[in-house]
């Protein structure tokens, strides 16, 4: 299978830095092109009443851009064929719905495992990408520093 297109949501952790070393590791062997995206997620109802939501949505907004853009930029020193995507939305939405859009071939994204049956409940984006995205979504579990486990590659 050729991997013309490889998307990474990061949120900037240490799990999405391995997400994107994966990535990468897929770019350079396909030669792909890998598109970084960064979502700012709409604010609680909640949040309107102690501040003002227009002001805090644009401070998140300059933040996304700024972090997206070192981000972006460390990339790019690993790997050159790399950019970067600000959206706003729901995370898992707006991935699938970009990933469509760009024709993606493949979506690496990083878990964070939630102990109990909490974790259990609410689920992640990653496994919200599984059951939403058009394209196959390898998930990687983080763990002991650094360290990754591939968990599995959906279609």
């Amino acid at each position: 299978m050729k991997i013309n297109r490889i998307l990474v949501p990061t949120d900037f952790s240490q799990e999405s830095i391995e997400a994107l070393k994966r990535a990468i590791d897929h770019g350079r062997e396909h030669d792909s092109e890998i598109v970084l995206v960064h979502v700012i997620e709409p604010l609680p109802y909640a949040f309107g009443r102690w501040s003002d939501p227009t002001e805090l949505l644009e401070r998140s907004a300059e933040h996304g851009r700024d972090c997206l853009e070192r981000f972006t930029q460390m990339a790019r020193d690993l790997y050159p064929k790399c950019s970067g995507e600000l959206h706003f939305g729901v995370c898992h939405e707006v991935i699938s719905l970009v990933a469509e859009k760009l024709g993606v071939d493949l979506i690496v994204v990083a878990t964070r495992s939630r102990p109990g049956f909490l974790g259990k409940i609410l689920g992640g984006l990653a496994e919200r990408l599984v059951r939403h995205a058009h394209c196959p979504v390898l998930t990687l579990q983080v763990c002991c520093g650094g360290a990754e486990i591939p968990v599995r590659l959906a279609a």
